[in-house]
């Protein structure tokens, strides 16, 4: 297997390459900057990106993945439930991406926003996204006109139950998050950026709330939106 963690220190992001060192196939997942990085650094490791995956319509950051699907001739998938302005690839509930050998499957984990999903890869690891952070969760009121406190309320039910999947597989997988410490994307999270779901079970202080409790802390002492969160979140839409 190959896989990168690129850590982008601006906005404490991550994204992440995941390959097949036998066969050369190559995912990107939730690339942001300029798409030609990582087709340097799959191609210096005898790789092609053939697919191109985002966790969540993103609303910290520009996000690059339509133009590096196109530079490298690779669909581009998103979650099932997404609606954007531009051609992808959606993916179900379930859904496993064959990349070489290994073996990337989709859990729709919506709360963070509707559309989101985790990639559970080769029973080994899994890309958190902003669902589950280390040390903290993702917040629920990034939506692009607003949202009322029934909504948020709602959404904070849907994160609850979609960190409860996360929760239910091993203690051993590895998590690997799409932020770290720094990110207006959760409350608290911890500079490390990678964990494991027995750890965070046990030491992430959300996951120790009960449903009520959990609803209510993520209605209060809500963080500042990000800065250019509508025109990001906009151009991460593909609306004009």
């Amino acid at each position: 297997m190959f896989f990168r963690q690129i850590l982008h220190e601006e906005k404490a992001c991550l994204s992440y390459l995941v390959g097949c060192t036998t066969y050369g196939p190559c995912a990107v997942i939730d690339p942001q900057g300029d798409p030609r990085n990582y087709v340097k650094l799959a191609g210096g490791h005898g790789l092609r990106i053939t697919h191109v995956i985002e966790t969540h319509v993103h609303a910290d950051h520009l996000s690059c993945a339509s133009q590096l699907a196109a530079l490298a001739g690779a669909p581009l998938y998103l979650g099932s439930e997404t609606t954007v302005g531009f051609d992808h690839t959606p993916l179900d509930e379930g859904q496993a991406l064959m990349v070489g050998n290994r073996r990337i499957q989709t859990i729709h984990t919506p709360g963070h926003t509707p559309e989101h999903i985790c990639l559970l890869v080769d029973d080994w690891f899994v890309l958190t996204g902003d669902t589950l952070f280390v040390g903290d969760v993702g917040r629920v009121d990034l939506a692009l006109d607003g949202v009322s406190a029934d909504v948020v309320q709602a959404r904070a039910g849907q994160l609850h139950n979609s960190l409860q999947r996360l929760l239910a597989l091993s203690d051993w997988i590895e998590v690997y998050p799409g932020h770290y410490a720094g990110s207006v994307c959760g409350r608290g999270m911890d500079g490390k950026p990678v964990s494991t779901i027995g750890y965070e079970r046990r030491f992430n202080p959300a996951l120790q709330l009960s449903a009520e409790e959990f609803v209510k802390f993520q209605m209060e002492d809500l963080p500042s939106l990000p800065e250019g969160f509508r025109e990001i979140k906009r151009a991460n839409l593909g609306i004009e």
